[in-house]
């Protein structure tokens, strides 16, 4: 009976949204409309709303033209030395002493600590970072990689690798897989506070797979097709998995580690090719870390609601309660920390290599 749901109009509605899950809407996850090229059709038709609202945004943004021109090639750019020495001091110093509002995931083998920043908390307490996550620069930046304006989320994230769990398929971490977050433009970016060498999972980025040539078009339409009976459910749920051997059948160039040094940007459009780099040792790593995803269709349309201005300067307090009211009712996506503070190992790594605070 899925072609009478089918029929049901809040159903299509879905086509026009971020809605991803090939699982749950009949729609989005129907092999015979796949077939006939709807899932193609939303993928193409969300790039060009996003590259016209990116044609805007570099007539307006002049002084960012070099940077853009790297993301236009590779779908990703990187700039070392973003921070003068100075503010970078100052964020590592606030960050080593402050008190925050932490929430952790696990997904094993490796754990995330997270502090949302908002404007507010940051301009009261900590000056340095909120003159970090207000640089136009920044902001410009991710935005292009997303192909539309809005607020970020913006967090200072601690990644804690134990290994890549190939001794133990169940400690596996989905995020060392070859992937993408989405169908449409989606972009992350990544602030390193300290050196990332090689083997310590490092971001990995396959340049130039943002762009939908013929090929990656017609492995995107027999993903589609096959997504709702996949075994693995994140596939199954439109954040799709490739291997190796995918990769180079359809042409594109090899995925690339990004060891960097402290201090280095990199944004990225992620619905590129991109994964944790696997890691054979215990890791930390210490980052600023921004993520920005909206309706590719619609987006110049309405504001973003972390833009508005009350949410602006309060959500990372809002979502912490929130995320506190769902771990007290047994129901827990980010779980709040017990500890209000960077713990050692985070602070370890987060002054690697300077002066002792």
């Amino acid at each position: 009976m899925k072609w009478l749901q089918q029929l049901w109009p809040l159903d299509w509605f879905c086509v026009l949204t971020m809605a991803k899950d090939f699982t749950t809407h009949p729609v989005l996850g129907s092999p015979k409309l796949n077939a006939r090229g709807l899932h193609v059709w939303r993928k193409l038709t969300a790039q060009r709303s996003c590259d016209d609202r990116r044609r805007r945004m570099k007539a307006a943004l002049p002084a960012e033209r070099e940077f853009f021109a790297q993301w236009d090639a590779e779908g990703i750019m990187l700039q070392t030395e973003f921070l003068g020495a100075e503010h970078l001091a100052a964020v590592r110093a606030e960050l080593y002493h402050g008190d925050f509002q932490m929430i952790e995931m696990l997904q094993p083998p490796t754990l995330t600590r997270r502090v949302n920043l908002d404007t507010e908390t940051c301009r009261d307490h900590y000056p340095a970072l909120h003159r970090l996550i207000t640089d136009p620069r920044l902001l410009a930046r991710i935005r292009y990689a997303a192909g539309y304006g809005g607020q970020p989320i913006i967090a200072i994230q601690c990644i804690h690798g134990d290994s890549d769990g190939e001794a133990d398929p169940s400690r596996h971490d989905p995020q060392t897989d070859w992937h993408v977050d989405t169908f449409h433009s989606t972009a992350k970016a990544w602030l390193f506070l300290h050196d990332v060498a090689l083997d310590e999972g490092p971001l990995a980025y396959v340049r130039g797979t943002h762009i939908c040539t013929t090929k990656r078009l017609d492995w995107e339409r027999r993903q589609s097709i096959e997504a709702p009976g996949h075994a693995n459910p994140l596939h199954a749920k439109g954040s799709f998995r490739i291997s190796d051997a995918e990769l180079v059948a359809m042409g594109c160039r090899p995925g690339e580690s990004l060891a960097v040094n402290g201090n280095t940007l990199v944004v990225a459009d992620t619905s590129g090719f991109h994964r944790r780099t696997p890691s054979q040792q215990p890791t930390v790593r210490i980052e600023l870390y921004m993520s920005l995803r909206r309706n590719p269709f619609f987006a110049g349309l309405y504001p973003s609601a972390l833009g508005l201005p009350w949410i602006r300067g309060h959500w990372a307090q809002t979502a912490f309660r929130i995320f506190l009211w769902l771990w007290q009712r047994g129901t827990p996506s980010w779980i709040p920390s017990q500890v209000a503070e960077l713990n050692d190992a985070e602070k370890a790594a987060l002054m690697r290599g300077q002066p002792p605070a």
